[in-house]
């Protein structure tokens, strides 16, 4: 079985780009379930972690909706997988909390486990979602220059 990330943390990525692209204006779960053809339940049960950890804010009302707590480029993939998923941990060796057995002291495999764990965190951390409109914004550039 590969090793993947939940459908929670790609969709907690997902929401976070359409806020971002919004700027400073309020958007609703109904858009943002619009435009990802994400369920808007299952944006409503992500959303209250990424408010919980400061990285969204949200507004009842009319005119109100969801909008980054902070600029897009303070931001890291990392912040809003962990958030929506807790830490990144490759195979429960490494997970300090679970119980010993699952890997023995003099195991040699837990160094290389740790090892691609660190580095999942180094790149996620390394990505914010200014780099993810940069993106959005040269893969338009690249598609109008081909037509």
């Amino acid at each position: 079985m590969p090793f993947r990330l939940s459908t929670r943390g790609h969709y907690a990525v997902l929401l976070m780009y359409e806020l971002a692209r919004s700027g400073d204006s309020f958007i609703s779960l109904s858009q943002i379930s619009s435009s990802q053809k994400i369920s808007q339940g299952y944006l409503e049960q992500i959303i209250k972690p990424l408010r919980e950890s400061g990285l969204v804010k949200g507004r009842k009302g009319s005119g109100g909706g969801y909008m980054l707590a902070k600029d897009p480029s303070e931001i890291t993939v990392g912040e809003i997988v962990r958030s929506v998923e807790g830490p990144v941990i490759p195979v429960k060796c490494v997970d300090e909390s679970a119980p010993l057995h699952y890997c023995p002291d003099n195991c040699r495999a837990r160094m290389v486990w740790r090892r691609v764990g660190e580095a999942i965190d180094r790149v996620l951390d390394s990505i914010t979602l200014s780099d993810l409109l940069s993106e959005e914004g040269l893969n338009e550039k690249e598609r109008r220059n081909d037509s």
